[in-house]
């Protein structure tokens, strides 16, 4: 895709009103003022001896200003809208009883209305309470904490995404004991939607298992937290918005500026894009950002420095594709406007895109000039999901955990995110494994070894030509992988794309049981690797080394047995 030459299907912009118009005249705007203050005793009471913080910035989800040399700020705030700040670096925020980041005002005087577009609306799951009036004041307290000026850690979360009180189980099982008390110590985790499956009567215990991890927990929705019985796009997320607070934001932590947008346009109750004319659409949501979004983006990022790392975090993907030179390229969803960003993030020289949403694949796309963009080449990074290709996919272990393993061989997992200064390390932790194991890759014999005995496991006899498949977990074309046979100097294997032998494997095993997977996709991070021809029976090794572009290595090791004929 590039920004000079767009398909003619991203040219075809849908006009679609997703939010409130971004003037300062909009219908029944009042000002608001109050401070964000520094709350020593964390009381939550502005006093009198509490310090107002300045150059804080402050929104109402179109226009950014910020506080004045006192802490004080005045805005324009419609019915509707979410008024919130940018968490500062070097502070933290107050956190409810789920340790969800308390950022933000919702201004609802009569909550979510009960007729939307002159319809009728009856709302499936609670939406928001009356809050009544404007307050005199709205304050935003802040404690300060000693965040680490270039270096910390966080989570990223893609999809976890149960639609049931079992999913939840085995989310909890998965995601949620391996982290209770942190033990990765990082600072805060990262939703990058699809919270929960359309079942958003799910978000409490959804919330109360993730605040057990014991951090602050930042979320942004997906295309499964939409109130579907919406008749348009600016009520989309009214359950989410109790639950979570606004749609689309920032907040800074070291040298990072993390966004969150909500690229996910809902068409209404009823309605239907036509998808005739979008690169990217499932009928009844497209990846787009609204045009409100993106004057509120480019209102925000004209308060940054330009020497900050900008962490893009939506949860479509910005771009998804592959190419390996030889196989035909593959591509994925993607954000039909993406392009509209980039003369906004066009100032800054360091720029990382987390997303989640494609259920078959994990990506690492490059940006740069092939697709149209001119400065400093970036990530936009799909993360493996949390709830793989869906939490009733695949065989059970022992926990009476489903295995879930994504269509491109990728198990599912999270990651932790490492922050060095502008740079970011995006280590993928996969289940069941865990940080010290040599769960980040697999290895398979294509074709298998044909064996004897039922239950044999990797022994018995070698068909002609064999090749050395390996699976680098949430790898990509910019990672190099070696494989050494028998202690042999190490070989380059060569990158390619297909789909995983394993996964065709396990996907025939478990054809129509129970027990399931979905069929397998070509994968983005395969290699591959001629076995000689020559070998001996008996036992043989093979030891795998990989490296990724962010400098990670890995290590696997494989062992197989050959039988004589």
């Amino acid at each position: 895709m590039n920004k000079n030459i767009l398909p003619a299907s991203l040219l075809m912009i849908i006009t679609f009103d997703v939010s409130a118009q971004c003037s300062e005249t909009r219908a029944n705007a009042e000002k608001v003022s109050g401070y964000v203050y520094l709350d020593e005793n964390k009381n939550l009471i502005k006093e009198e001896e509490d310090r107002g913080l300045p150059n804080i910035s402050v929104s109402n989800g179109c226009s950014v200003i910020q506080t004045d040399q006192n802490g004080r700020y005045e805005i324009s705030l419609a019915p509707f809208e979410i008024l919130f700040i940018s968490k500062p670096a070097n502070f933290s925020l107050p956190l409810d009883e789920n340790n969800i980041p308390k950022f933000f005002y919702r201004h609802y005087p009569e909550g979510t209305p009960a007729r939307v577009a002159n319809t009728s609306v009856e709302w499936l799951w609670p939406v928001i309470a009356p809050t009544g009036p404007l307050p005199e004041s709205l304050n935003f307290p802040v404690f300060e904490a000693e965040e680490a000026s270039s270096k910390f850690t966080a989570h990223g979360f893609a999809d976890t995404q149960a639609q049931s009180e079992i999913d939840q189980d085995m989310l909890r099982e998965d995601l949620i004991n391996p982290l209770v008390n942190n033990p990765y110590s990082v600072e805060f985790g990262l939703t990058v939607g699809d919270v929960v499956f359309d079942k958003l009567d799910l978000y409490d215990r959804h919330k109360t298992m993730m605040g057990l991890i014991g951090i602050p927990q930042w979320y942004l929705p997906g295309n499964h937290d939409i109130n579907f019985e919406s008749p348009d796009a600016n009520f989309a997320n009214e359950t989410y918005k109790m639950h979570f607070g606004p749609t689309y934001y920032s907040f800074n932590y070291g040298n990072v500026h993390f966004v969150a947008l909500n690229n996910v346009e809902y068409a209404g109750d009823g309605n239907q894009f036509d998808c005739d004319h979008l690169s990217y659409c499932r009928g009844v949501y497209r990846g787009y950002i609204s045009p409100t979004q993106l004057q509120w983006l480019r209102n925000d990022l004209s308060l940054v420095g330009e020497g900050k790392l900008i962490v893009i975090a939506t949860h479509i993907p910005l771009l998804t594709e592959a190419d390996d030179g030889v196989s035909e390229r593959i591509t994925g969803p993607y954000t039909e406007n993406f392009s509209e960003l980039w003369d906004i993030l066009e100032p800054f020289e360091y720029i990382y895109g987390l997303a989640g949403h494609d259920t078959s694949h994990s990506w690492k796309v490059e940006i740069n000039h092939e697709h149209g963009w001119s400065g400093k080449p970036w990530i936009a990074h799909t993360l493996a999901e949390v709830r793989g290709s869906g939490w009733m996919r695949g065989p059970q272990d022992l926990r009476q955990v489903r295995d879930a393993m994504m269509q491109d061989g990728n198990p599912n997992g999270f990651y932790v995110l490492r922050f060095d200064d502008t740079k970011l390390t995006p280590e993928f932790i996969p289940f069941p494994f865990g940080p010290d194991s040599a769960g980040r890759l697999r290895v398979t014999l294509e074709p298998n070894l044909t064996s004897p005995e039922t239950g044999s496991v990797n022994r018995g006899y070698l068909t002609e030509p064999t090749k050395v498949v390996v699976n680098l977990f949430d790898g990509g074309a910019r990672d190099s992988v070696w494989v050494s046979i028998d202690g042999s100097a190490k070989e380059l294997m060569t990158y390619i794309i297909r789909t995983d032998p394993f996964a065709e494997m396990q996907y025939e095993k478990f054809l129509d049981s129970d027990d399931a997977y979905p069929a397998p996709v070509r994968s983005a991070h395969i290699w591959e690797y001629p076995l000689p021809t020559a070998l001996d029976n008996g036992l043989h090794s093979i030891v795998i080394t990989a490296e990724d572009e962010f400098g990670q290595a890995q290590r696997g090791a494989f062992t197989f047995e050959i039988l004589e004929n």
